[in-house]
């Protein structure tokens, strides 16, 4: 049995899809949702053999295969990476202001940072348990949300910013978010494994691209969302991982650095081929 990590999130259930409901047949598999951060504790404490993590994290580690061909990556606004805030109008209105991060986040925590950073303007980071909008808003000034909690503020509170909109326009490039990953170790114990399970997320991800319109109305009835404004945001998000996504993410890991985030970062990939 392969332990499968997945993002409890709505953009995770879109490559999750067919597999968790019967339209592709794996059936060595078990998967496990959790926040990101906490599925990256799992991984490195063997608790699961494969799974999604927030791409700082890769970032982070010296020990990790990336699989290709699968990433959550944004061409621009994503709509489920915001900040919100009390009154603010724009990220320079933060200058000197509480900014508060959810501990359910690393790549959007990262992605704040170095936004900041390349527009100049100084925040006082403070981290939060939890992810309810009304307490981070009671202690500071403005909140980080990500995944299902952003989504449901869009309307209910200011959005002063959409991170992948931010960092599309100091950058001109995509944002990845996350990546799957596995244990060296482990890749190099169970290569067929690993290709088994990459097949099929490959496939379920395949499927998903074909059938958007089934898996929205899916995900808006379980998320209570509305169903147009879950085919939009599906369509706002991209699941591969192609050469310009990895030369957006070896920029994202070169500002992380110059932000004294992560060491100089390389980018190695499960060989899909026989061995690794």
């Amino acid at each position: 049995m392969i332990r499968l990590g997945k993002i409890a999130f709505a953009n995770c259930d879109f490559p999750y899809y067919a597999m968790e409901h019967g339209r592709i047949g794996p059936t060595e598999i078990r998967i496990t949702e959790a926040h990101p951060v906490e599925l990256a504790r799992r991984l490195f404490n063997d608790e699961l053999d494969i799974s999604p993590i927030s791409s700082i994290m890769y970032g982070k580690r010296s020990d990790l295969l990336i699989l290709p061909g699968l990433s959550i990556t944004s061409n621009d606004f994503t709509k489920s990476v915001l900040i919100c805030a009390n009154g603010k109008m724009s990220l320079s209105d933060l200058e000197g202001e509480t900014l508060c991060i959810p501990e359910t986040t690393a790549s959007s925590a990262t992605l704040i940072k170095i936004i900041l950073w390349l527009r100049g303007v100084h925040v006082n980071m403070k981290h939060c348990s939890g992810t309810d909008i009304e307490e981070m808003l009671k202690k500071g000034d403005a909140a980080l949300l990500i995944g299902d909690s952003a989504i449901q503020a869009i309307g209910k509170y200011r959005i002063i910013a959409d991170l992948g909109n931010e960092w599309k326009k100091v950058t001109g490039k995509k944002m990845v978010y996350a990546l799957w990953v596995v244990k060296e170790d482990f890749a190099k114990r169970y290569p067929e494994k690993v290709r088994y399970a990459l097949d099929a997320l490959l496939s379920s991800k395949d499927y998903a691209y074909d059938n958007i319109n089934e898996i929205a109305g899916f995900i808006a009835s379980r998320k209570k969302i509305d169903c147009s404004f879950m085919r939009e945001y599906l369509h706002t998000l991209n699941y591969d991982f192609d050469s310009e996504s990895i030369e957006s993410l070896e920029l994202f890991f070169r500002y992380a650095r110059e932000c004294g985030i992560v060491d100089e970062v390389k980018l190695r990939f499960f060989e899909t081929t026989a061995g690794i």
